[in-house]
């Protein structure tokens, strides 16, 4: 309750402003026309102020063009009513003054965007029959967080378009009653109760080993299901005896915050690739089209074989699954599903993504709550990651590269040619860039920092400090001259771009 001496000095003592904002502030909260968690979230210096939302529109907020709900559309009101921004007035205390003019609240345009989406995609699900529907597993990890698993399980029945699955959630030492409000559903749940926060790895295995179904599906607390998506995941993984695993198409849901919003949804998952990183040295998995809002393109929308699927939702054959030991326990939160990916792969398995599995991803996370701790462990990961796998993809993302397949990486082949005379190699770089790959040239022989895209760095005079470069680890160096020293890997007057290619496919490849 604000109190009127918070008004009056606010006013700068003006009583009769005073009462005006007061008797506006009561009628305006009766009203529901100010929304004050959208107005928070948005504009989140306003919560470090300490000052209560409401007085703070009605005083500064205005002036500042701030909208005050989703559904009050300040700019088409100051149009419709410009005497209000004229005689700077309140558009929301003149509003209420006014009667209520017949001004016509918007629909949230997010609203609107998230009954499009889900509308849409019931037109593309396949709706699929089962002659019998196998059992299905899904395995849910929860640490404190209720709030995700109210929003899971609102109506979980009802959206699977599928009947036949247990529910097995591991509840890391939750403390905020997430147990006993799963213990309150009326599903098919069993729950492993852990006296510590296990990892992603173990967490699942454990689940894993008893559970009943002939498929795994691996499940985040945070996920908000849409209608069909369960018939979808299984309709695909049985499509195919070489189809192990099968990924969902995850968007991020709506978010009232400014910093988010322009991300509420669109992709947050369609599949994963990699790419190089300088630092760490590593080959950093990514999620194909993030942030894109083309949900519904061609690329996006069409069920395809990719190289990985993020396990926030994931069915995995079981026999498959154990057949690797499950997930890699040496990760704690990071790179697990993407390590099990590439063990399916590289035993010749497919893991598929269906866009048709619609899911929305608030990306909440049951892990390390302590910053540094969290860190250090990320950086584990990632060692442990390249231990294991960083010569496979060497040789896969180059591969991919030469050849432009697109399925480990959306990146081009990236080539840079140093020369003081580019006349001599313009035929080499021409051809290069007919291959469609990304070609620079360097005169420069001071310059040595050739950035972290580069992949092979062609060089036409042994004076150029090659082993100085600053760039990737793995960059691939190529000396090419007419002299006939030892150290050149090539000879300038023979070469041409497709048989440089071979020569190097043979030596890294």
């Amino acid at each position: 309750m604000v109190n009127f001496k918070d008004f009056l000095i606010k006013s700068k003592f003006n009583v009769k402003k005073a009462k005006l904002y007061q008797e506006s502030y009561d009628k305006i909260m009766e009203s529901g026309l100010f929304d004050k968690g959208y107005y928070l979230k948005t504009y989140p210096h306003i919560k470090k102020s300490g000052m209560d939302p409401l007085v703070h529109y009605l005083f500064y907020g205005y002036k500042e063009n701030k909208f005050p709900s989703p559904s009050f559309n300040l700019k088409r009101y100051l149009q419709e009513y410009p005497e209000v921004e004229k005689n700077n007035l309140n558009p929301l205390i003149h509003y209420i003054d006014s009667n209520n003019t017949g001004f016509t609240m918007d629909i949230n345009p997010f609203t609107l965007r998230r009954e499009k989406i889900l509308d849409t995609n019931k037109l593309f699900l396949n709706n699929y029959e089962f002659e019998e529907e196998p059992l299905v597993s899904i395995i849910i990890l929860n640490r404190n967080g209720i709030k995700h698993l109210k929003r899971l399980f609102k109506d979980f029945n009802d959206k699977t378009n599928y009947s036949n699955y247990e529910i097995i959630v591991v509840d890391n030492a939750s403390n905020d009653g997430s147990v006993n409000y799963l213990k309150s559903l009326d599903l098919p749940i069993t729950i492993i109760e852990n006296d510590i926060n296990v990892s992603f790895s173990k967490g699942n295995n454990d689940a894993a080993k008893i559970a009943k179904g002939k498929y795994l599906l691996l499940l985040n607390n945070d996920i908000e299901p849409t209608y069909g998506w369960l018939n979808e995941l299984v309709g695909t993984i049985l499509e195919d005896d070489e189809i192990a695993a099968v990924g969902a198409k995850l968007l991020f849901p709506y978010y009232e915050d400014i910093k988010n919003q322009a991300k509420s949804y669109s992709i947050q998952h369609a599949g994963v690739k990699f790419r190089e990183e300088r630092k760490p040295y590593i080959y950093g998995p990514y999620h194909e089209y993030m942030y894109s809002t083309l949900i519904f393109s061609e690329d996006i929308n069409t069920k395809r074989e990719v190289i990985s699927n993020t396990a926030a939702c994931l069915i995995v054959k079981k026999d498959v699954y154990f057949e690797f030991g499950g997930l890699d326990e040496n990760y704690f939160y990071g790179y697990e599903d993407i390590d099990f990916a590439l063990k399916l792969y590289t035993s010749n398995y497919k893991s598929i993504y269906n866009p048709h599995a619609l899911l929305f991803h608030h990306e909440s996370a049951t892990r390390v709550e302590d910053e540094d701790k969290k860190n250090q462990l990320n950086y584990e990961n990632i060692m442990y990651f390249l231990d294991k796998w960083g010569d496979f993809l060497l040789k896969e993302l180059l591969n991919d590269k030469i050849n432009n397949n697109k399925f480990f990486t959306d990146k081009k082949l990236d080539i840079t040619i140093v020369s003081k005379n580019p006349l001599e190699i313009l035929k080499l770089a021409k051809d290069f860039n007919e291959m469609d790959y990304n070609v620079k040239i360097i005169t420069d022989f001071n310059n040595l920092d050739i950035g972290e895209d580069c992949d092979i760095l062609i060089s036409t005079d042994k004076d150029y400090n090659i082993e100085k470069v600053i760039s990737r680890l793995n960059l691939i160096k190529v000396l090419i001259s007419q002299d006939s020293d030892e150290r050149h890997d090539f000879n300038l007057e023979d070469i041409d771009a497709e048989k440089l290619l071979n020569q190097i496919e043979d030596k890294y490849l």
